[in-house]
């Protein structure tokens, strides 16, 4: 995953941002991109399997598993046994 926005490198007089500032498609703020857009992505259904997460007892998600790992995953265990002596 991209945590920050990558550096971008284009042949010089490309004419392409130039372009995208001419049609507005400039962001008016830092956040107006999403560069880590997979961290939202939830694949809910993958051969049967589920996304999993792990949410403390103040409600907050505290992990979150891919379809293909079992609640059995050592993984997975590790991480409930660890959320629950807080």
């Amino acid at each position: 995953m991209i945590a920050a926005a990558p550096t971008a490198v284009a042949p010089e007089k490309s004419g392409f941002y130039e372009r995208m500032v001419s049609k507005g498609r400039t962001p008016l703020y830092p956040d107006d991109i999403l560069w880590n857009f997979e961290k939202f992505l939830v694949l809910w259904n993958f051969e049967k399997f589920f996304e999993k997460f792990l949410v403390g007892r103040d409600g907050q998600v505290v992990q979150r598993f891919s379809p293909d790992m079992t609640p059995e995953d050592p993984i997975v265990m590790e991480s409930i046994k660890i959320a629950l002596a807080k």
